[in-house]
C-alpha cells in the first residue's frame, strides 16, 4: 500500500474512534432539560436569525431496515389528527414572532397525505414569506401519487433512491417497497420534469459494492440529469441502529476507492459543492442550501430537532404526547439542552472542510477565535494526515481532506441517529 494511502487509512480509523467517543459525550441527552407545560422554545428562537423551519412527518407505509428517522406505520386516522395538530403548532410559532427563510419537510414519508401536506404549505405561505420550500419523497410517489398537486408549492424535491442495484434494494428492504432499479429510474425521470430543483440521494459502501458498481449507479443517474446528486456512504450508527446497518455495510477500507470513483464519474457534468453533494455544471446555477449548513433551524412536529445558538431543541417523539401538547396550547418541544461551543465549532469545522477552505479571518470574525485557538489538536491531526495545505493564514483541503470531510459528515449523521435513539427513550420514560 502506498504511504499516502496507508497514512489516510490510519487517519480515518483513528477519526472513527474519536468521533464515536465525541458523539457519545457531546450529544448525550442525559443532561437534557424537560420543558414544563407553558414553557416555550419560541421566545429563545426569536432572539436568533432562523434560516430554516424543519417540519417532520412521522408516517411510512412500510419501514426501511436501515432508516433511523422517527416514524411509525401509517394510520390514516392518526395522521389526519397529527396534521391538524402540526398546523396548530405552525400557526402558534409564527404568531409568537418566529420568522424563517426556508422550509424543509422531512420524514417519514412527507407525501403520505398530499391534501394535508398542501394545506400545511399553503398555511405557511399565507402567514409569512419564505424563499424556498424543500420536501423529501421516494421514487414511487411519482407513480402512485399526485405530485402535480405540489407544483408551485415545492421548490426543491429531494428523492431518496439509494441505489439502482436490485440486490442492494432487496437487502435493504426497498425493492418490495419501491420496486426495481429500472422502475425507480422511470419514476425519478417523471419527478425531474415536475419541480424547479430536484436532488436525488445515492448511497455507497454496501456489502458487495465495488468502484465499478458505484460508478454504474452514478452514470445511470447522470443520464437523468437531476439538478443535484447527494451521495455518501451508508452510515454506521453508534447505538442500536449500528447492528442493523452493519449487516448491510461493506469493508471500511473500500470507501476510499469508491469515493475516488464517484468524484471521477461526476467530474464532467457535476461540480462538487461538498464531498457528499454535487450540482450540475450545465444550465442555470443551482443554489445549494441545506438544513446541514450549520445555520439556525427551528423544528416542528413529532420527532423534529432544532438548533439556534447553543440551544438544541427536541420535539416529542411520542406522537400522541405531541398531539396532546399542541391541544393544550403548547408547542411540541419536550426537551432541550445546551451545546458546548466546542461542539458547535466542530460542526463548523466539518462544513469548512466540506467546502474546501478553512478561512482563518472569516472563522475569527464569526467566533472570536483563530483556527489554531479553536482546533489545536484537530489541525495537527489534519496536517499530519495530509488533509490540508497551508494557504496564507488559511488552509485548503486536499483530496484526502475531502475524504476526511466525508467521514466527518458520516459521523454527523451517526450523531443524529444517536440523538434520535435517545429522544425516543426520553419519550418512552415520560
Amino acid at each position: 500500500m502506498p504511504f499516502a494511502d496507508l497514512r489516510l487509512s490510519l487517519a480515518t480509523q483513528s477519526l472513527d474512534l474519536v468521533m464515536q467517543q465525541t458523539i457519545m459525550q457531546s450529544l448525550s441527552l442525559a443532561d437534557a432539560t424537560v420543558f414544563s407545560p407553558g414553557q416555550t422554545s419560541v421566545g429563545l428562537a426569536c432572539d436568533q436569525h432562523i434560516e430554516t423551519l424543519y417540519i417532520h412527518i412521522p408516517f411510512c407505509h412500510t419501514l426501511c431496515r436501515f432508516c433511523s428517522f422517527h416514524k411509525i406505520k401509517y394510520n390514516r386516522e392518526k395522521a389526519l389528527v397529527y396534521f391538524e395538530a402540526l398546523r396548530k403548532e405552525i400557526k402558534r410559532v409564527i404568531a409568537a414572532g418566529l420568522r424563517f427563510n426556508r422550509v424543509y419537510i422531512g420524514g417519514g414519508t412527507t407525501t403520505i397525505l398530499e391534501d394535508e401536506l398542501v394545506k400545511t404549505i399553503e398555511l405557511i405561505k399565507s402567514l409569512t414569506n419564505v424563499r424556498e420550500v424543500s420536501c423529501e419523497t421516494d421514487p414511487s410517489y411519482f407513480k402512485t401519487g399526485k405530485p402535480e398537486m405540489l407544483n408551485g408549492l415545492v421548490d426543491r424535491m429531494s428523492i431518496g433512491l439509494q441505489s439502482f442495484d436490485d440486490s442492494i434494494l432487496k437487502a435493504s428492504g426497498r425493492f418490495e417497497k419501491f420496486g426495481s432499479g429500472d422502475e425507480q429510474e422511470i419514476d425519478i425521470a417523471k419527478g425531474i420534469e415536475l419541480f424547479p430543483t430536484v436532488n436525488v440521494d445515492l448511497m455507497y459502501g454496501f456489502k458487495g459494492q465495488t468502484p465499478a458498481s458505484v460508478v454504474a449507479d452514478i452514470e445511470r443517474m447522470i443520464q437523468l440529469k437531476p439538478d443535484q446528486i447527494t451521495t455518501y456512504p451508508l452510515t454506521l450508527g453508534i447505538g442500536k441502529n449500528r447492528k442493523k446497518s452493519k449487516c448491510l455495510a461493506g469493508e471500511s477500507k473500500d470507501l476510499w476507492p469508491q469515493f475516488l470513483a464517484v468524484k471521477q464519474a461526476m467530474a464532467e457534468h457535476y461540480m462538487m459543492e461538498f464531498p457528499w453533494t454535487y450540482s450540475r455544471n450545465f444550465g442555470d446555477k443551482v443554489e445549494n442550501k441545506y438544513v446541514l449548513d450549520g445555520e439556525n433551524c427551528f423544528g416542528v412536529g413529532s420527532g423534529a430537532f432544532g438548533r439556534f445558538g447553543q440551544q438544541f431543541q427536541i420535539s416529542s417523539f411520542d406522537i400522541d404526547g405531541y398531539i396532546e401538547l399542541i391541544n393544550q396550547g403548547n408547542v411540541g418541544t419536550s426537551h432541550h439542552k445546551m451545546l458546548s461551543n466546542k461542539s458547535i465549532n466542530q460542526h463548523h469545522l466539518m462544513i469548512m472542510m466540506g467546502k474546501g477552505c478553512l478561512d482563518n479571518a472569516l472563522f475569527k470574525a464569526h467566533t472570536g477565535k483563530g483556527l489554531w485557538q479553536a482546533f489545536p489538536l484537530e489541525l495537527g491531526y489534519l496536517l499530519a494526515a495530509g488533509a490540508l495545505i497551508k494557504d496564507g493564514n488559511s488552509y485548503r483541503t486536499t483530496e484526502a481532506g475531502q475524504f476526511i470531510a466525508l467521514k466527518m459528515f458520516s459521523g454527523f449523521l451517526a450523531g443524529m441517529d444517536y440523538l434520535r435513539e435517545q429522544a425516543l427513550q426520553l419519550a418512552n420514560t415520560r
